[in-house]
């Protein structure tokens, strides 16, 4: 057997290795084994003789360390190597493989929570998935880009993405991602203050969960019906639909869902007045996430927390749950719950007549949101330092802020900040007014 023949042996046992390591969850080994199988593959005598075989072992190598990354999860590690793999597919001409590879890696940023690079990722995805007929990879891709422009306060632009998703689920007989589709456009129409809309859509992919046997999805649309309840001060309905949620995510076993209902019942119990219900059950959620090691869950419990003691005039708490808060979301690299946190800290500071700190956080949380492209987050950004300078007497400046607010929020259709806006607007003018008042002379 010459050194070849060896080489090739050793790799395709390595990689078969490699292959049982990952799908026995042991994904670390799965990666040593496959850099053993890459110092093989680039030594001197492979080099020789690249051959049709030795590409396919090498995107077999690639593409085995790419999951595994994925799956431990390592996403700094997953990106390099998926951006490999993404050259050899390139490379190769290989373009069903590189449409699919583009979609794994816009999911890798959106769980990162960096929307921009996912948002370029899924229409690289989607112009190749249309290029090669891959109608289901561009139904995913356009669902998944919506759902980006959602978390980016871009509603038009997410709406007009699912209704594209949700034509092809359609067209496929597609019962679980029409039932995806359904729901993403509920929490669109939520967003944007259509609440009958909103709750039309997610009675429809109730529906289509409960038919298929979705018991995870039939949680989630009972959880997001309960939201929308809430928001319409039903609280009644509202804790109804949120404990169901909450039932099948016990029973299913889902303890990041039953974190998340906790959290929304304390939120029904807080509106209701019932403090101490409130308290409990968010530490109840607070608990679960920390348990799990769900690190964003665990920031919005903190947030959570934070907004509950704010509501009530407890500052001193209030800002003691946001800074733990923030010291999450800025280990996790989350961004926007970064810029959530600033602002929340910057209300807190507001209300403590420190003027100072509070535009120093609102501006650093208006920072990150135009660096994440977070239109809706810009908008509550603008808008809390026009009431601001508002309270600090300079109604010019606060104006020119909720000018800026009013015109972002009527941009991405965001009805609630847009009257916010106008109510504010219609008070410093009158401060304004006022003013001039004082330094009219009259004349006799």
């Amino acid at each position: 057997m010459n050194n070849l023949d060896y080489v090739f042996q050793v790799i395709c046992v390595g990689l078969a290795i490699a292959t049982f390591l990952l799908n026995s969850g042991r994904g670390v080994k799965a990666i040593e084994v496959c850099k053993e199988c890459l110092i093989f593959l680039n030594n001197e005598v492979m080099k020789k003789k690249r051959e049709q075989f030795v590409d396919l072992v090498s995107i077999a190598i690639y593409r085995t360390m790419f999951m595994a990354y994925c799956r431990i999860p390592d996403y700094t590690n997953a990106i390099k190597y998926g951006r490999q793999l993404l050259f050899i597919y390139q490379e190769r001409g290989k373009k069903d493989d590189e449409g699919s590879l583009f979609l794994n890696l816009a999911m890798i940023y959106e769980k990162q929570f960096k929307y921009l690079e996912a948002g370029k990722l899924y229409e690289k995805a989607i112009k190749i998935m249309r290029e090669t007929g891959n109608r289901r990879g561009e139904a995913a891709a356009y669902g998944n880009l919506g759902a980006v422009f959602s978390s980016l306060g871009e509603y038009d632009k997410a709406k007009q993405y699912l209704d594209k998703a949700l034509t092809i689920r359609i067209e496929f007989g597609d019962r679980a991602g029409e039932a995806s589709c359904y729901g993403k456009l509920g929490t669109v129409f939520h967003s944007l203050g259509e609440s009958g809309k909103a709750q039309e859509y997610l009675e429809k992919a109730l529906a289509i969960r409960i038919e298929i046997g979705d018991r995870a999805g039939e949680a989630s649309c009972y959880g997001n019906l309960g939201v929308i309840f809430v928001c319409r001060g039903e609280y009644d309905k509202a804790k109804e639909y949120l404990e169901k949620a909450l039932a099948i995510t016990i029973e299913i076993g889902d303890r990041e869902g039953e974190a998340t209902c906790y959290g929304n019942l304390g939120t029904v119990f807080q509106h209701a007045n019932e403090c101490g219900r409130a308290k409990e059950y968010y530490e109840k959620a607070l608990a679960i996430s920390s348990e799990i090691g769900d690190r964003k869950g665990e920031a919005a419990k903190y947030i959570n927390l934070g907004t509950k003691f704010l509501s009530r005039g407890e500052y001193e708490e209030a800002k003691e749950n946001l800074d733990k808060a923030l010291a999450i979301t800025v280990q996790i690299d989350d961004r926007a719950g970064e810029a959530r946190c600033y602002g929340n800290l910057g209300t807190v500071f507001h209300s403590l007549g420190e003027y100072g700190k509070a535009k120093q956080y609102f501006k650093k949380g208006l920072v990150i949101s135009k660096e994440i492209g977070d239109r809706a987050g810009q908008a509550a950004d603008y808008f809390k330092l026009g009431l601001l300078f508002h309270s600090i007497g300079e109604p010019v400046v606060a104006e020119g802020y909720l000018e800026k607010a009013l015109s972002i929020s009527q941009d991405i259709g965001d009805l609630d900040t847009e009257f916010a806006c106008l109510c504010a607007l219609t008070g410093v003018k009158t401060t304004q007014r006022r003013r001039s008042r004082k330094h009219l002379t009259i004349l006799s």
